[in-house]
């Protein structure tokens, strides 16, 4: 397959070995990563989960969908694959919005030049799984919700974000919706929105604290653009 990578079979065992390294367990953080990178990473292989019969055809999917000229997809192009390919949209049987797409792609853009590559797309869908299987073990009705205590259960307990009280009870409110019998309820898309944001503003506060500190303290300090930055992009 000419002018698309072919990635190395070590490739994706060495990812797992730099965010093992990079996201240690921590006083300050918790230790998420490394809950994610031994339950996901070297175990779960999204092509064989949406029922592709080799990575080269799930490859040929993503290149069906990809600029030459970019050499990857944008948000709408992964708004695409996520609604229009039959396998992955029965998988989970939910409508991708395009801003979630696109927060979805800015989580995995190091470089920010809006386009997703393959190895990106690779990982956003392994995240995918993940995030699917551990909301499926609370929405044991298959209603496609699960309840705000339980959302708890799993940013403490699962992801192992280490959060204060009142932290967590914003996230909570922001993310549920009161129902009309008491209950507060969570969409797996909103579910997954919050996974990202969570993810991501915790990698851009903890490297900084590490680059300001030469260690990690639990606080840094932003210029007001540096701020923006990290935030408007979600």
């Amino acid at each position: 397959m000419l002018g698309w990578p072919q990635q190395d079979p070590q490739f994706y065992q060495q990812q797992q070995q730099q965010m093992q390294h990079a996201n240690p367990n921590s006083q300050h953080y918790g230790s998420y990563g490394q809950n994610m990178t031994q339950n996901v990473h070297g175990q779960a292989n999204p092509w064989q989960s949406f029922q592709f019969n080799s990575e080269d055809e799930f490859i040929g999917m993503f290149q069906h969908y990809a600029s030459q000229s970019l050499g990857g997809i944008q948000a709408e192009e992964l708004c695409r694959i996520l609604n229009e390919h039959p396998s992955i949209r029965n998988y989970y049987r939910v409508t991708w919005s395009l801003e979630l797409c696109k927060i979805m792609l800015a989580m995995l853009d190091r470089s920010r030049d809006g386009v997703m590559q393959y190895a990106e797309f690779r990982e956003l869908l392994t995240c995918l799984l993940y995030w699917h299987r551990t909301f499926q073990e609370y929405d044991r009705d298959r209603s496609g919700f699960i309840e705000a205590n339980e959302l708890h259960n799993i940013i403490s307990s699962r992801f192992l974000y280490r959060l204060s009280a009142k932290s967590m009870t914003m996230l909570l409110k922001r993310y549920s919706k009161a129902m009309d019998d008491g209950r507060c309820l969570v969409a797996f898309d909103d579910f997954v929105t919050l996974s990202v944001r969570l993810r991501t503003y915790t990698e851009a506060f903890r490297a900084r604290d590490r680059m300001q500190h030469n260690g990690e303290t639990g606080t840094c300090q932003f210029s007001y653009d540096d701020f923006l930055q990290c935030t408007m992009s979600l």
